[in-house]
């Protein structure tokens, strides 16, 4: 028989452990509340508390619900008016040759012959002698079909080697001098007539200043062949304006510092030393055999993957742009006297063969097209790799997409590939103009339909592709929200709207910069949304934009930036 003292010390106790497993709670490190969230997560699209403890998210909901997370350690910020977001993640750019130009004078600003007239003598005053010049950044629309002329930097630069990067990367004007120490003249052969190639003059076959595409590309590497360090203290220097745009990750679509080893090289020092802010979802270029390039990307993946680096996907080349005639059209360029539809950078067959052996080894691609038969090549290309292969889920891209024809919309969705978009070219700038006088003003003004793609079940996300563009030139991701909103550039309330029908909403718009994004690269259960169990990826605004005019959305402060439940910008 039990004695009544012992009973009551048994129920006591069974009391007392009954009461300490059901209400202590771990207190987080870090806690938002008192203002709105927009969690990017369509089971629970809204909040007004958020906490994090380490690196993870681990409550959203309420202000009562976030009580207990906070303990006499945990900071408490208040959200007020402002919005806290999921963080930005830019599904194409080129952080390595973004940061790299990002220096000095911008040519990308320069969108009259007068202003670039001033912008280029800045950069002949700042870098006196005789050395060699490299910039980046003039307009293609300044220019007529041909580009612009070496005699035009002579007349600045002098007898001196000047090579400058159009704004869409797809062109190289080049001085006299420049041509000549390259050996380029009426002789030397194209490196692949009609696709890279120099334009020339008609009669004598002489070049006159402009490279199409990988024409040039031997000077270029000759006389700014930059090193590795120089890469890597821009690439560090641009951190930080980074985390103040509120980037938080990217899909680097083609690195090189300058060349791909050492980019993978000073992404994974700057993590393990703790400086890296940023994601970085890599890329591995198809510049050999798809044998070769796949052994590549595994050995990459088993050497550089980390926690904040990983290579992600192989990237391909379809075709080139339409500023220099090398986009892979359905229908002819209007402005040509033949049937010139484009070439593609890369036959059909091979295309098929490539993507076959890459999702045999279950390897993501990210395809450039531009053109509608660039991007119905693709898409065609993935269907006939899926059914050899019978891999349905390894994922896969087409970038840029500027034409797709509406026969092609509901094809992304049925073959699951993600449309990506730099969506800050779907405004009415002047590349508009220009593009429209190559394609037809038809075609241009029906480009970049986002919202079609989203309405028809597809995954659509935005990169800017920095420091690439048709017109803007960004690495900023409210400037891309704005755009997708507007669908014009930022802050022109004067400009005339761009096929309105294929606006998006906010919450859209950045979905497509967050949650599709992780889709994209394929961490849709570790990042993309404000969710429980997720990585503290997050970015708090200064304004809440649901609540602006959507003109104001691109001078919105990032009040703070956190990666990792690190706080990498703001105090």
């Amino acid at each position: 028989m039990r004695s009544p003292l012992l009973a009551l010390f048994v129920c006591v106790n069974v009391m007392l452990v009954g009461c300490s497993s059901k209400s202590i709670t771990e207190a987080a490190d870090l806690v938002f509340q008192g203002g709105a969230v927009f969690t990017s997560d369509p089971e629970n699209p809204t909040a007004s508390a958020v906490a994090i403890r380490g690196d993870r998210i681990v409550y959203v909901g309420n202000e009562s619900g976030v009580a207990s997370f906070i303990g006499d350690n945990t900071r408490q910020i208040t959200i007020g008016d402002g919005l806290l977001i999921s963080g930005f993640m830019d599904s194409h750019t080129h952080v390595f040759n973004g940061s790299f130009s990002d220096v000095g004078v911008n040519l990308s600003l320069a969108d009259t012959r007068e202003k670039l007239q001033s912008a280029l003598e800045a950069i002949r005053d700042a870098n006196p002698g005789n050395g060699p010049i490299y910039a980046r950044g003039w307009q293609n629309h300044l220019f007529p079909k041909t580009g612009p002329l070496a005699r035009e930097l002579d007349t600045i630069f002098g007898d001196r080697v000047v090579i400058l990067g159009s704004v869409d990367g797809h062109s190289r004007w080049f001085s006299s001098r420049a041509l000549r120490e390259g050996g380029v003249d009426a002789g030397y052969p194209d490196p692949q007539p009609g696709i890279s190639f120099f334009e020339r003059d008609p009669l004598s076959n002489e070049p006159l200043g402009t490279g199409r595409e990988k024409a040039g590309q031997h000077i270029q590497a000759a006389f700014v062949p930059g090193d590795k360090m120089a890469y890597e203290r821009r690439f560090s220097d641009w951190l930080p304006r980074a985390a103040a745009a509120g980037l938080t990750g990217v899909f680097d679509a083609w690195a090189g510092a300058p060349t791909e080893q050492d980019a993978y090289a000073i992404w994974q020092a700057l993590g393990e030393s703790g400086e890296l802010t940023l994601r970085i979802f890599g890329s591995v270029r198809e510049v050999d055999s798809a044998d070769v390039i796949a052994s590549r990307f595994k050995a990459f993946s088993e050497t550089y993957a980390s926690a904040m680096v990983r290579p992600e996907a192989i990237k391909l080349a379809a075709d080139g742009v339409p500023e220099g005639h090398t986009a892979f059209l359905l229908t002819p360029y209007v402005d040509s006297t033949n049937e010139d539809f484009g070439q593609p950078m890369i036959s059909k067959a091979d295309l098929t063969a490539n993507i076959t052996t890459y999702f045999s080894h279950n390897i993501p691609v990210h395809i450039h097209a531009i053109g509608g038969a660039a991007v119905r090549m693709s898409l065609d290309a993935i269907e006939a790799a899926r059914n050899e292969t019978g891999n349905q889920a390894v994922r896969a891209t087409i970038a840029h997409m500027d034409f797709v024809h509406p026969d092609d919309i509901p094809r992304f969705a049925a073959l699951n590939v993600t449309a990506q978009t730099s969506i800050q070219w779907a405004a009415r700038d002047p590349s508009y103009f220009n593009i429209g006088s190559f394609v037809g003003m038809d075609k241009v003004e029906n480009a970049y339909p986002v919202r079609s793609i989203m309405q028809s079940g597809a995954n659509q996300s935005f990169g800017a592709d920095w420091p690439a563009s048709a017109y803007l030139s960004t690495y900023k991701p409210l400037e891309l929200i704005e755009a997708a909103v507007t669908r014009r550039l930022p802050g022109e309330l004067a400009m005339p709207v761009r096929n309105a029908d294929q606006a998006v909403s906010v919450g859209e718009a950045i979905i497509a910069m967050t949650r599709n994004t992780a889709i994209q690269v394929g961490e849709l259960d570790t990042l993309g949304s404000i969710s429980v169990g997720k990585l503290a990826d997050m970015v708090l605004l200064e304004s809440n934009l649901f609540d602006i005019p959507a003109d104001n959305i691109h001078s919105t402060t990032i009040t703070m930036t956190v990666v990792n439940g690190d706080i990498v910008h703001g105090q």
